[in-house]
């Protein structure tokens, strides 16, 4: 690394693993890759057959083991390059620090295979030891891990501990149970860094799971504006984004790019454990002093044969052969900018900028806070002597100050805006029922209102001289005492044809009903989806029917409006 890892808190173990990841090979994300996607891809494969009804049991069985191998495959993967990240961090076997590898007929290979230029031989008990107790410790972790998240309390040192797991599982000099010892041992390290850590990495991958589904969600439909191509993705719309498999497959390819950030993060906070008793970031320090010695002697070459050849030319010629090559219009560059007004930087980034600081502080006051609250828990009291050179703590900068009291607000509009719809009552029945119903809405369906409330809408309109809403009220409370009746079947995929065809089938003995109910679904559909004017005439003929209606039929006991 470039800087020495002795930085404590969470924003500095947050940013050596972003140095660690851009300065890793290629190869080691491909060890993280390599076990991680054919694991994602077969729990989407399983899950689709497991929400299958037509799915066999011996199917499910058969996946289930399958899945249960496969974990096993990925764990090890990612032990694998979470080892890698931490030879990287020491410098061991790196061509940077100016070690090698050792090959496959070097002394001590034992005929294990050299992988990559970070790893040491692989040996048949260093493949087995890596195998079982990533399994061990992957099934434990499907246990311990939903108990942490549930107490709370457990859980950032559940989280370092099968982190650590990783990071050294693939030691060939640890069995399983040092391996736990050594993984929970760290895992107590600096137990405030482990809880700072787990928010900000919460936020980043709730973020790049939010990006990802508005990506995957409006990639049909940009490939079809873009390219005219039309897909069944791009044709099923809505139902592409809402469909449980596409929230999976969302989950799946941030885990995938995000998981490896975790664990390098962790890969830090591992290595910086251990070089407290071991000094191991003091001896990297000195293997990149000892690869930086040729490079060191290049630039004295260099710098020697510089001299020599300043000696052997007069500095008056020197100086003059310098002064006519600069006037050349190559080095126009060298020339002062135009006299302008000072530069000053726009307010997006003086506010991104006062952002990241406020986020800063608040996260060393977390930090700091769950470092006294663990004193308190041990009963040490007593507040650390502060480090020589430290900058005393700082407050919240005042723009963070707005942005929460920004959040506040908007937290506290949606709350009064839950409660009023959460008190408010329905309205009386004769004065407030049209403010309830909406009577012009497409969706409205018979069976919200029983048959006198339809009417008692209908009264309400024609006070307010709307004869066209009335109307539809009529017919609504018509349909309403058809359906209780048992005449018609109200279903909102129903149309008016399809109820008159329903009252022509179970009502064949009354034709004398059947014409009367056409005719309303008549005056209805004119008035309605048609330009008739609505009169008070229509109104009364329409209640006239209805009347009539209800002589005929059995089981009437309503009255017409």
């Amino acid at each position: 690394m470039a800087e020495p890892l002795a930085r404590d808190g969470a924003i500095p173990a947050l940013e050596d693993a972003v140095r660690l990841l851009r300065q890793a090979p290629l190869e080691t994300l491909v060890c993280h890759w390599v076990g991680s996607v054919p694991f994602a891809l077969l729990v989407l494969w399983f899950w689709n057959d497991l929400t299958n009804p037509r799915t066999l049991d011996s199917t499910g069985a058969v996946e289930s083991f399958a899945l249960a191998l496969m974990l096993v495959w990925m764990n090890c993967w990612r032990a694998v390059f979470a080892g890698r990240l931490r030879r990287q961090l020491s410098g061991e076997g790196s061509p940077r620090s100016g070690g090698s590898p050792r090959s496959a007929g070097s002394p001590g290979s034992a005929g294990g295979l050299a992988i990559g230029t970070f790893d040491t031989p692989w040996t048949g008990r260093r493949i087995w030891r890596l195998v079982a107790s990533q399994a061990f410790f992957g099934a434990t972790r499907l246990v311990i891990m939903p108990i942490a998240w549930l107490t709370v309390f457990p859980l950032a040192n559940s989280v370092a501990f099968y982190r650590n797991v990783a990071v050294l599982g693939d030691r060939e000099d640890l069995d399983p149970l040092q391996l736990m010892a050594k993984a929970r041992k760290l895992a107590r390290i600096q137990t405030g860094q482990s809880w700072a850590l787990l928010p900000p990495l919460a936020f980043l991958h709730l973020v790049i799971t939010i990006n990802l589904a508005i990506v995957l969600g409006l990639l049909p439909q940009v490939v079809r504006m873009l390219t005219g191509y039309e897909s069944a993705f791009s044709r099923s719309g809505t139902y592409f984004a809402f469909n449980p498999l596409f929230f999976l497959l969302v989950i799946a390819v941030s885990w995938i790019a995000f998981d490896p950030f975790v664990q390098a993060v962790y890969c830090v906070r591992c290595f910086r454990g251990e070089s407290l008793e071991t000094g191991e970031d003091l001896r990297a320090g000195l293997r990149r002093i000892h690869a930086g010695r040729q490079v060191v002697a290049a630039v004295l070459v260099f710098l020697a044969m510089a001299a020599h050849s300043w000696a052997a030319v007069p500095p008056g010629e020197l100086e003059k052969s310098v002064q006519q090559t600069m006037q050349s219009h190559e080095y126009d560059w060298r020339l002062p900018p135009a006299a302008s007004s000072p530069g000053k930087s726009s307010w997006l980034v003086r506010l991104a900028d006062h952002m990241v600081a406020g986020m800063k502080a608040v996260s060393d006051a977390v930090g700091h806070a769950i470092r006294r609250f663990f004193r308190w828990l041990s009963g040490n009291r007593r507040e650390p002597a502060p480090e020589l050179g430290a900058p005393p703590a700082a407050g919240l900068h005042r723009s963070l100050y707005v942005l929460m009291g920004v959040v506040v607000l908007v937290a506290l509009a949606i709350l009064w805006r839950y409660w009023q719809a959460r008190d408010r009552k329905p309205a009386s029945v004769l004065g407030g029922l049209a403010s309830v119903i909406q009577l012009d809405a497409e969706d409205l369906t018979p069976d919200r209102l029983p048959e006198d409330r339809w009417l008692e809408l209908a009264r309400e309109c024609l006070r307010e001289e709307n004869y066209r809403l009335a109307l539809r009220a009529l017919y609504l409370a018509n349909l309403a005492w058809l359906g209780r009746c048992e005449f018609l079947t109200i279903d909102a995929g129903k149309t008016n044809r399809e109820y008159e065809l329903e009252l022509k089938r179970r009502a064949r003995a009354f034709p004398e009903a059947r014409k009367l109910f056409a005719g309303n679904v008549a005056a209805f559909e004119r008035a309605w989806y048609g330009l008739h004017d609505v009169g008070m005439e229509d109104i009364d003929e329409f209640g006239r029917r209805v009347g009539e209606m209800k002589t005929i039929l059995p089981g009437s006991e309503g009255v017409a409006a």
